[in-house]
């Protein structure tokens, strides 16, 4: 058993005093300046899933305050069993570990979109913030955060696609050891909307994947689900007059959809796309999500203008259901949180995961919370996810 005074002496202190902000640093990582940094040489790129392609220290805005930070390269596998390599960062505390290293949370971000561009160690505010990682280092965590695969480096980014998402936070957590020897190999998967999904793949697939970083749990939050019942139900709309759904987010992730399926199986979208969204669907190789739910973008259209009434969809419904997080098994134990009033993951979605996960006896603890959007999930149940972590690698208050 850890006691928190002996993981958080010297961590604490200096996590809740901002870093000086280097922004010419942030800019030589993020800018055109770095492009060389996310696009290794192919013959760098074979080799041990999980080792460390390259590694540099990360400053300025984009790192987080009272640690020592990490920009990483490191290896993984796609859905083809082809070598890829993966960017992320690393956030240490700062002081002297406790025995065994510091215990390790392997982070999950929320979507940012497909395109390069919008990788979260190259985006301000992507999900957890700096500030918000921050309190995680000041309570004793490292902190490792993918930008998943084929987000900010070759490849193709396999949106909602669990196997590739979990494997690059296995191999993360893995490759963290590697960039500072201080960190320890005992872990949680922890993610937020699409990183809630990951950490669900995680908590099946992991350890399987990583059996030398021992996974001790997984920490959803507003875990994107059933994926294929939405865009069923945009779909419906269509052809049906009665129908007053609006495609609304389904709209705006469906060329991120479209994109991830892709990934893994040949996907014709002029199939089941209108003339004008497909023209648009380009928008998506270039554009983060913001830009997407402009009004002038995805944002802006209709199910009538996205989906042709006699379109096939059967290709993007098989992929979308083959990476729904509601039949996994676990191997390790599982957290769900979710905001009541989250009107990008809905609760009913939740709801219904959690109760066919429960119905075939896997282990999940389901906390709902009131007046809680989409995005202040991770603030509002930080205590909640502390107490819960915490008790997994046997830290006591």
């Amino acid at each position: 058993m850890q006691t928190r005074s002996a993981l958080v002496i010297v961590a604490t202190c200096l996590a809740l005093t901002a870093c000086a902000s280097d922004d010419a640093s942030v800019d030589s990582v993020a800018g055109a300046t770095a492009a060389g940094f996310y696009d290794p040489s192919p013959e760098s790129i074979p080799g041990r899933h999980g080792s460390v392609i390259r590694s540099q220290p990360l400053t300025g805005a984009r790192a987080v305050p009272g640690a020592r930070n990490h920009l990483t390269l490191y290896r993984s596998v796609d859905a083809h069993g082809a070598p890829v390599a993966v960017s992320g960062t690393l956030a240490v505390p700062e002081g002297t570990p406790p025995p065994g290293g510091w215990p390790l949370i392997s982070w999950a971000p929320g979507t940012t979109g497909v395109a390069d561009v919008c990788a979260p160690s190259r985006t301000e505010g992507s999900s957890p913030s700096a500030q918000e990682q921050a309190r995680w280092v000041a309570e004793g965590y490292a902190i490792a955060k993918t930008d998943y695969q084929g987000l900010g480096t070759p490849g193709g980014h396999g949106y909602l696609i669990g196997d590739t998402e979990q494997r690059a936070m296995a191999d993360l957590a893995t490759a963290a050891r590697e960039v500072d020897d201080s960190v320890g190999s005992r872990w949680v998967a922890m993610g937020h909307s699409q990183g809630g999904h990951a950490a669900l793949f995680a908590a099946g697939a992991a350890a399987a994947w990583a059996p030398d970083s021992e996974l001790l749990g997984a920490v959803a939050l507003a875990p994107a689900s059933h994926l294929g019942e939405q865009v069923r139900m945009a779909k419906w709309s269509v052809s049906n007059p009665l129908g007053s759904l609006g495609t609304g987010d389904v709209a705006v992730y469906l060329p991120l959809l479209v994109r991830g399926a892709q990934t893994v199986t040949d996907l014709d979208p002029a199939r089941f796309l209108t003339d004008r969204a497909n023209a648009l669907l380009p928008m998506a190789d270039s554009a983060c999500t913001g830009e997407l739910r402009e009004q002038d973008n995805w944002g802006g259209l209709s199910p009538r203008e996205v989906f042709t009434e006699d379109g096939d969809l059967s290709a993007l419904l098989r992929v979308l259901d083959d990476n729904d997080p509601s039949g996994l098994r676990f191997t390790a134990p599982v957290l769900v949180l979710q905001g009541r009033s989250d009107r990008t993951v809905p609760l009913k979605a939740t709801d219904a995961m959690v109760a066919e996960q429960q119905l075939h006896g896997q282990s999940v603890d389901y906390r709902k919370y009131d007046d809680v959007g989409h995005s202040d999930i991770v603030s509002a149940s930080f205590a909640d996810a502390l107490a819960w972590v915490d008790s997994r690698f046997g830290i006591t208050g």
